[in-house]
C-alpha cells in the first residue's frame, strides 16, 4: 500500500508538469501591408504581457541552418523589446551580432524570438519577393 505522502508528492508532480506545459510562447505573425523583400514586418505578441513581448533575443535562420541576422538586447534582459520588428533594423537597446544578410526570392526561413517564452514564424519569399507564412 502506497502512503499519502508518496501519493501527494506524485499529485504534486503531475500538477507542476501540467502548469510548466501550458505556458503561452510568443505569437509572432507577419504584418499586413509589409510583407515583401527587403524589409518584412513581425509582429510579436505576448499573451503573459499585454503591455509589450519580453524577448532578449532575435534570430532569422535559413532553412539550411544559416543565420540570416542575430540580435541581442544589450543590456541582457527583456526591458527593450517591442512588438514590432521591420527586418534588418535593430530596435532601440538591441544589438546587431549577425547580418543582416539579403533575404533571397525563393527562400524559406525562420524568425526566432527567444527570452522566457519563446515563439517562431517560418515564411517563405516568392519569386517576385512577396513573404507568406509557412508551414514548419
Amino acid at each position: 500500500m502506497r502512503s499519502p505522502r508518496v501519493v501527494s508528492l506524485g499529485w504534486a508532480w503531475v500538477l507542476l508538469l501540467l502548469l510548466t506545459a501550458c505556458r503561452p510562447v510568443l505569437q509572432v505573425s507577419l504584418v499586413e501591408g509589409a510583407r515583401q523583400l527587403p524589409a518584412p514586418r513581425f509582429l510579436v505578441e505576448d499573451p503573459e504581457h499585454g503591455d509589450r513581448p519580453r524577448y532578449n533575443t532575435v534570430q532569422v535562420l535559413d532553412r539550411a541552418g544559416e543565420m540570416y541576422w542575430q540580435l541581442r538586447a544589450e543590456p541582457f534582459g527583456d526591458l527593450a523589446s517591442v512588438a514590432s520588428l521591420t527586418y534588418g533594423e535593430a530596435p532601440a537597446g538591441f544589438t546587431v551580432l549577425d547580418g543582416p544578410r539579403a533575404l533571397q526570392p525563393g527562400g524559406r526561413y525562420a524568425l526566432y524570438v527567444v527570452g522566457k517564452n519563446r515563439g517562431t514564424l517560418h515564411f517563405d519569399v516568392d519569386p517576385e519577393g512577396h513573404i507568406t507564412e509557412a508551414d514548419p
